[in-house]
């Protein structure tokens, strides 16, 4: 049931053998009594204000980035995934990063053709295919010889024959022995491109204590980055390791996250790099704090596909109580920052996430809630090609939102071009918020 879950998640997370372990020990919480079985799993986000996500999950085939690191551990329980993390023997941040992907893919298939489990069926061992071994994980012995496997005991008796026939050859005389065959020169063949893997840095701040994890290219990047953690926290209260391995992708965040650590000593702090992508939970933070570091590093990693950021519109939607209404939303939905590679409709990298929230919400909303997606523009360049730029914004975010799932019926794109401004163009930071996706209730 799960092999092809398992197979991806050991390749996406780098987890290995603990692809098929990981698994196994979130579907035994889910399923376990003393948490409740799935109806106590259900129970804990609905405490945690994820019901309405949750429900999305139910017989559906969810995509990626539905829940983040800091929901997975608040809905499934920090005291489990860091239980689970013991078991494993990584960080819980691995945990969470790699439960808030899996999570929601198990929970849609426990729950096929929307039935909920009540208990755990009788081919439960069967779900976890070769991947997982039987629960306790012992290794697989070799199996039991069979008599259709015995012919290997006929082989000593061969050789034996085999080896009086040479030492009688060996005895004779007048036997004439040809020149031993020359062996051609092998011709060297190119050697196989290595395969190249990305760059990864995890790290966990509890208490002022560190840990971190990861890989790199070169022993000069480990000794750069460890020197910055050693000056940044403290020899003494820093512990982990990175490894090197030359086949390692350059890591195009070292520089700037280097330069961001004086600003990433709150105790709670998780996250990790893999190539390209940063996952972030903040959800053992402070609500002000969650906010100054996703802040921070959102503007850093703004070409980074982020997952896990936590700003004022996360928490607005993650705030929204059921039977909302549509003014409720929108102003929820206006909380956020959705970025464009500069001067084009493509949405950027960092913004993925952000509208994968407010696609959740949008479907939550009141049946019969009609928004407008209004793009908006500074007063730089021609008026006409500004209308059309907001226009082609406008469009990109409605086509996204409805490749997560919102109806087409829902949304409404405009383009206002720089005709309607919420601050002065005279200042770059005017501009800055004159530049920006704006959701109304179209009426």
């Amino acid at each position: 049931m799960f092999e092809s879950l398992i197979r991806e998640a050991a390749s996406r997370f780098h987890l290995g053998d603990n692809a098929g372990r990981l698994v196994r020990l979130l579907t035994d919480a889910i399923f376990d009594p003393a948490n409740g079985g799935f109806a106590g799993l259900q129970k804990r986000f609905t405490d945690a204000g994820l019901d309405g996500l949750f429900a999305s999950w139910i017989g559906k085939t969810p995509g990626d980035n539905v829940l983040q690191p800091d929901q997975f551990s608040s809905g499934f329980g920090q005291h489990l995934s860091s239980g689970i993390a013991s078991k494993l023997g990584i960080p819980a941040a691995a945990v969470n990063m790699a439960g808030a992907w899996l999570l929601p893919k198990i929970v849609g298939q426990l729950t096929s053709g929307g039935t909920l489990p009540t208990s755990r069926p009788a081919d439960y061992d069967r779900w976890f295919g070769a991947a997982t071994p039987a629960a306790g994980y012992a290794d697989s012995a070799l199996p039991p010889a069979t008599s259709s496997g015995s012919w290997w005991r006929w082989l000593i008796p061969l050789l034996i024959l085999l080896a009086a026939f040479l030492a009688f050859r060996s005895c004779k005389k007048e036997e004439v022995v040809a020149p031993a065959p020359v062996e051609p020169v092998a011709t060297a063949q190119p050697a196989a491109p290595v395969a190249q893997v990305n760059p990864r840095f995890g790290f966990e701040n509890v208490g002022g204590k560190v840990t971190v994890n990861g890989q790199v290219a070169s022993d000069a990047d480990k000794t750069r980055l460890w020197d910055a953690l050693k000056t940044t926290f403290g020899e003494a209260n820093l512990s982990g390791d990175i490894s090197v391995d030359p086949a390692t992708l350059p890591a195009d965040w070292m520089d700037k996250l280097i330069a961001a650590l004086p600003d990433l000593k709150a105790s709670g702090l998780k996250f990790g790099f893999d190539g390209n992508k940063l996952n972030l939970d903040t959800s053992g933070m402070s609500e002000a704090d969650r906010f100054a570091v996703s802040d921070k590093l959102r503007g850093l990693f703004g070409g980074f596909e982020i997952s896990g950021l936590w700003d004022r519109a996360a928490a607005a939607m993650a705030g929204l109580k059921a039977g909302f209404s549509g003014d409720d939303l929108v102003k929820a939905l206006n909380l956020m920052n959705i970025y464009f590679d500069t001067g084009s409709a493509t949405i950027s990298r960092d913004s993925a996430e952000t509208l994968a929230s407010a696609a959740a919400a949008i479907k939550q909303a009141p049946a019969g809630t009609r928004i407008e997606v209004g793009g908006h523009t500074d007063n730089t360049g021609a008026a006409d090609a500004n209308v059309t730029l907001s226009q082609q914004r406008a469009d990109a975010v409605v086509a996204r939102l409805s490749e997560l799932g919102v109806a087409a019926d829902t949304l409404t794109a405009k383009g206002y071009g720089q005709n309607n401004p919420r601050a002065s163009n005279d200042t770059e930071e005017g501009k800055a918020q004159n530049r920006r996706i704006e959701f109304t209730v179209a009426k």
